[in-house]
């Protein structure tokens, strides 16, 4: 991880944080095994929305991890695989024709283009090493009590939400940005309550 990418982010000691749990832990190498293990092994219910996050480091700073990226999903195991099929996607050409000109190459464009590859990819390449956790709601804001003049805001409504963009402002993860405000997503107000507070 470049130096100066890491003088912005906290480092974290993942065994300090009673919050969380490792869902899985792998390598640039082992990332086939991780989907596998996922895949045929991960019980984690779909009967609430739940927070995870994805902390990597690069072998220079022994204990030390940086968090990455912080989301919430009903369905973790679907959008861990999802990501970590970002990680491996690479961009190659595609040469295309037309209907009448099938067999011409008249324009490329490049596949695994999206937003999501391209970050999971940059993931890869600063770190050697991952973590990815799922946070405990019901633990972290227990650990992390909420201010009294955001619960009016309809924060205990948005728990998940609120441990997100706490924990993502509180780590400096790299990657984070809060979600649009579609589907009663309250991130990017959380996070502007956050920043006033500082």
């Amino acid at each position: 991880m470049d130096e100066s990418i890491k003088k912005t982010c906290k480092k974290l000691n993942l065994s300090e944080l009673n919050y969380i749990k490792c869902i899985c832990r792998f390598t640039k190498d082992t990332i086939n095994s991780a989907k596998k293990d996922i895949k045929d092994n991960l019980d984690i219910g779909n009967d609430k929305k739940r927070v995870w996050a994805l902390f990597g480091k690069d072998g220079k700073d022994g204990k030390y991890w940086y968090c990455l990226e912080v989301g919430s999903s009903n369905n973790i195991q679907t959008e861990i695989l999802s990501n970590l099929q970002s990680m491996q996607q690479e961009p190659k050409a595609v040469w295309k024709g037309a209907y009448f000109h099938k067999d011409e190459q008249l324009f490329a464009f490049q596949t695994y283009m999206d937003r999501a590859s391209c970050k999971y990819r940059g993931m890869l390449q600063l770190c050697e090493e991952f973590c990815w956790c799922e946070i405990d709601i019901d633990s972290y804001v227990g650990a992390n009590q909420l201010p009294e003049d955001m619960e009016s805001n309809d924060i205990n409504d948005h728990l998940e939400n609120y441990v997100e963009a706490k924990f993502a402002y509180d780590t400096k993860a790299l990657f984070w940005n809060p979600s649009p405000a579609t589907n009663g997503n309250k991130e990017k107000a959380i996070l502007q309550e956050l920043k006033k507070r500082v």
